[in-house]
């Protein structure tokens, strides 16, 4: 049967026409589907996808974070007892006694018994019958896990938390008053605690936190200041400097200029505030004076006089025990008397005098000896 040439191109142009159409609408259908896909991938689904339970056992805690970066210098928090805490032994109590005796001959010949209470620091848990004054870079991360375990944290949830250990304690332990710090310490059955470490070592470990790579933006500003002020004269000094932050030497210049300037009412920095000043011992007649190098013994008999052993769960299998390996290491390997050989061997001697001024009552306050610095630094007259 003949079709005419008309009809079939009238049918042709139809289907064509058709096949147009629904491929406009197949495409259009696509466009909007994929932008549809896209819309739901920005919102709904990448909010779906945050609420959803993160795989907690790849990612390190926060605190194990913190220990696996090393000390800065040495250990301020060296390991504690494995399986059982210590005893508390004749030689402990009694050396106890004779530290925080010390303390109170020293404020009395220091004529500083009538010291007020810097009470910023101090962590006062009524519950378990102690207070505690936090000096940092001086087992502050041990005794702040501690508290946080004491005001309630699961230990699952320190392990997870982005939050700092001291911003949680805080919300356990708020900045008390110094009227509700006297009467807790002057309480019968409290412990007041208070950990220290040796005076240039916790400078030392400071300076290189803080300054020294000019890493926590909090400080950038500090440290260009010093480098500005000390950097002329430390090249006299020390020769060509490469370094951007300020060297050990202008660090310390900085200090000494500024406690000459200012005196007896200079405010420092807490990780470099001397302990008399920033803890108040005169004034809180602390109960126990723990040292970081004899913190395993010291903490044991805290732990013990408190009945707190259960409470903070110190067995071989606790994680931050295990990962205390390092004792006398900064992070970078290197040995901490080697340490401080180097970096005091940029002062001389009448540096170190005035370093003294600054710092002397607390190596006097806690028995720390100066002679080994003496060794370390240049001399000037020979």
């Amino acid at each position: 049967m003949l079709f005419s040439v008309k009809r079939v191109r009238a049918k042709v142009k139809s289907k064509a026409f058709y096949c147009l159409r629904c491929s406009a609408k197949t495409a259009a259908f696509l466009f909007w589907a994929t932008l549809y896909m896209i819309v739901m991938r920005l919102t709904v689904f990448k909010s779906g996808e945050s609420k959803q339970a993160k795989d907690w056992s790849i990612i390190p805690d926060n605190y194990t974070k913190w220990l696996m970066q090393g000390p800065v210098l040495g250990d301020d928090s060296p390991a504690e007892t494995a399986n059982n805490l210590l005893e508390p032994d004749n030689v402990t109590i009694s050396e106890l006694e004779t530290r925080a005796a010390r303390v109170q001959d020293v404020c009395r010949s220091r004529s500083l018994d009538s010291q007020t209470i810097n009470n910023k620091e101090f962590f006062v848990d009524h519950a378990h019958n102690l207070v505690w004054c936090n000096i940092f870079k001086a087992a502050s991360s041990s005794w702040l896990y501690n508290f946080n375990i004491l005001g309630g944290y699961d230990k699952k949830f320190l392990a997870r938390t982005q939050q700092t250990p001291l911003t949680l304690a805080r919300k356990k332990f708020p900045r008390p008053s110094e009227e509700e710090l006297r009467d807790t310490i002057t309480t019968p059955g409290v412990i007041s605690l208070l950990v220290v470490r040796e005076p240039f070592v916790r400078l030392l470990s400071a300076y290189r936190d803080k300054l020294e790579y000019i890493s926590p933006p909090f400080y950038r500003k500090l440290a260009k200041g010093i480098v500005a002020e000390q950097r002329e004269k430390a090249v006299k000094v020390l020769g060509p400097i490469k370094s951007i932050g300020p060297t050990f030497y202008e660090f310390v210049a900085y200090l000494i200029a500024k406690h000459k300037a200012e005196g007896p009412n200079m405010v420092y920095d807490e990780h470099w505030a001397p302990y008399y000043q920033f803890c108040s011992p005169c004034a809180v007649n602390f109960t126990v004076i723990a040292k970081v190098e004899t913190l395993s013994r010291d903490s044991s008999y805290v732990i013990q006089q408190l009945g707190l052993g259960q409470v903070l769960d110190r067995r071989a299998s606790n994680r931050r025990t295990r990962l205390r390996i390092i004792m006398n290491k900064s992070r970078d390997g290197k040995n901490t008397s080697a340490l401080l050989r180097h970096y005091f061997g940029q002062l001389d001697d009448n540096m170190l005098n005035d370093l003294l001024r600054i710092y002397g009552i607390d190596f006097e306050m806690f028995g720390y000896e100066t002679n080994l610095y003496k060794r370390y630094v240049r001399h000037k007259n020979l």
